[in-house]
C-alpha cells in the first residue's frame, strides 16, 4: 500500500497570489486575526529571515522598507479554496484523510502504485490547472514517511519525493531528529541528550527502550519510519471535544453594550459550528480579557454554566450566555478580547428527554427549527443574511483590524 501526503505550498500566500497574480515572485506575508502575527510566508520572505509567528508591529517598518507585501488573513477565502483542492484530490483516490486546511493523506489505487511518481505528478498538474494552488507530494508506505517525503519535496523542482527501500536510509540519516513528524521539541532535546540526533539513528534504537522513554506513541513513530504502518488513515472527521470561538477585538471595548455585541458574534458562530457537527451542548463558558499582555496590566474574567438539558438553538444559547457575560462584566476595564467555549457534547439526535417535559420539548423543537432555517438561508443566500438584531448594523467596533484584506473567493 502506498500513501501520499499532498501539501499546499505556503497555502495562505498561494491563496492571496491566486487572487492577485502580480504578487508572484515577490516577498509576501499573511497576518493572523486582527493583523497580529505572521502566519504564512512566501519563499522570498523566508529567505529574508522573516520568522513565522513574529508580531507584525515588531517588523512593520522592516517589511515596508524592503517591499514586502502584507495581507490580512482571510480564513473564509482560504477555506473555500481548500474545499476546491480537497475535491480535486478526491478524483484520484477512494480513501483520503483531510489532515488540515492545506494537507491531505491519499491512498494510491493499486493500479497507480507501479508508476507512483507519474501519478503524483498528474495530481499536481490537475490541482494547478483546476484551482491554481501549487502543492508538494510525499510518497511512502507509512504516514510518517510520507510526511517526511513531502517536506523534502518542497525543496526540489519536481515537487514530488518518493521514499523507497533504496533511498530510505540516506533520507533518514540526513533528517534531524526534531524534523520528524510526531517528535516534539522536548522529545528531540531528550533524544539528543542520549546522542540520537537523526532519524537514521532513532530507527536503530531498541524498541523496548523507545517504548519506555517515549511511550507507545514514540514506538509507533519508530515503526512508521522503519516502514511498518501503525497510524491508519482517519477517513471520518472526528467530532470535536469542544468548540471555542474567541477574538481579539479591533478596538478596546468598555461599555457592556459593545462587549455584549462582540460576545454575541462569537456565540452565533459557535452555535453554527455546533449544529454543523450535529451536536447539542451540555456546558458552556465565557471569558473576557482586559488590558494588554505586554503592558503588564492585564487579566481576565470567566464563568461556566451546565445546562439542565443539551441545547443547540441560537435563541436558548444567547439567553443563557448573556447572563454569564453580565455576571463577569466589570465596569471600568478596557476589554480587548472575549470568547465562548462549548463542551459536554452529545449527538443531537440521541439526546435524553425528560419524562414529563413534553411542553418544553415541543417549545425547544420549534426554536431549533428556527436556527436550522436561519442556517439554511445563510448557506444559500450568503453569510449574515439573517442574524440577531442585537448585533446591529453599524459601529461594530469589535470587528478585527484587517486593513490589508482581499476579497472572498466566492466574490471573484
Amino acid at each position: 500500500m502506498l500513501l501520499a501526503l499532498c501539501d499546499c505550498n505556503n497555502f495562505f500566500v498561494s491563496c492571496e497570489r491566486l487572487y492577485r497574480p502580480e504578487l508572484r515572485g515577490r516577498p509576501v506575508v499573511v497576518l493572523s486575526s486582527n493583523d497580529g502575527c505572521i502566519v504564512s510566508r512566501s519563499n522570498e520572505a523566508k529567505t529574508m529571515g522573516i520568522k513565522m509567528g513574529q508580531p507584525y508591529f515588531q517588523v512593520e517598518t522592516y517589511l515596508r522598507q524592503n517591499g514586502v507585501v502584507v495581507c490580512s488573513g482571510n480564513l473564509a477565502m482560504y477555506k473555500e479554496i481548500s474545499d476546491k483542492v480537497m475535491q480535486t484530490f478526491e478524483r484520484f483516490t477512494d480513501t483520503m484523510e483531510v489532515y488540515s486546511i492545506d494537507e491531505a493523506f491519499l491512498r494510491f489505487p493499486k493500479n497507480a502504485e507501479k508508476n507512483a511518481f507519474e501519478y503524483a505528478s498528474s495530481i499536481r498538474r490537475t490541482v494547478d490547472r483546476l484551482v491554481g494552488i501549487p502543492i508538494s507530494i510525499g510518497i511512502a508506505c507509512t504516514k510518517t514517511q510520507a510526511k517526511l517525503a513531502s517536506e523534502k519535496a518542497k525543496k526540489i523542482s519536481t515537487g514530488v519525493m518518493e521514499i523507497t527501500g533504496e533511498n530510505v536510509r540516506e533520507i533518514l540519516d540526513k533528517t534531524a531528529i526534531e524534523d520528524i513528524w510526531g517528535i516534539g521539541r522536548k522529545t528531540a532535546e531528550k533524544l539528543r541528550r542520549y546522542g540520537i540526533a537523526t532519524a537514521g539513528a532513532f530507527v536503530l534504537q531498541d524498541p523496548l527502550w523507545v517504548k519506555k522513554e517515549l511511550t507507545v506513541r514514540g514506538l509507533a513513530t519508530q515503526y512508521e519510519l522503519q516502514g511498518r504502518s501503525c497510524i491508519p488513515l482517519e477517513t471520518k472527521v472526528p467530532l470535536p471535544k469542544s468548540i471555542q470561538v474567541s477574538r481579539t477585538w479591533g478596538s478596546v471595548l468598555e461599555t457592556f453594550e459593545d462587549v455584549w455585541r462582540a460576545m454575541l458574534d462569537n456565540i452565533v458562530k459557535a452555535a453554527r459550528q455546533l449544529r454543523d457537527c450535529g451536536l447539542a451542548v451540555g456546558a458552556a463558558s465565557v471569558f473576557l480579557r482586559y488590558g494588554k499582555r505586554h503592558s503588564g496590566e492585564c487579566g481576565y474574567f470567566t464563568e461556566k454554566l451546565m445546562f439542565k438539558e443539551q441545547i443547540l438553538s441560537d435563541i436558548e444559547l444567547i439567553a443563557a450566555l448573556k447572563k454569564l457575560v453580565d455576571a463577569i462584566y466589570r465596569p471600568g476595564h478596557r476589554y480587548t478580547q472575549g470568547g465562548v467555549v462549548l463542551g459536554a457534547f452529545t449527538q443531537a439526535v440521541y439526546r435524553q428527554r425528560g419524562l414529563f417535559d413534553q411542553e418544553d420539548y415541543e417549545r425547544r423543537a420549534k426554536l431549533e427549527n428556527v436556527s436550522y432555517t436561519v442556517d439554511a438561508i445563510n448557506e444559500n443566500a450568503g453569510e449574515r443574511v439573517v442574524y440577531p438584531a442585537s448585533l446591529g448594523v453599524k459601529n461594530k467596533k469589535w470587528r478585527p483590524n484587517r486593513q490589508f484584506l482581499t476579497a472572498k473567493w466566492s466574490e471573484l
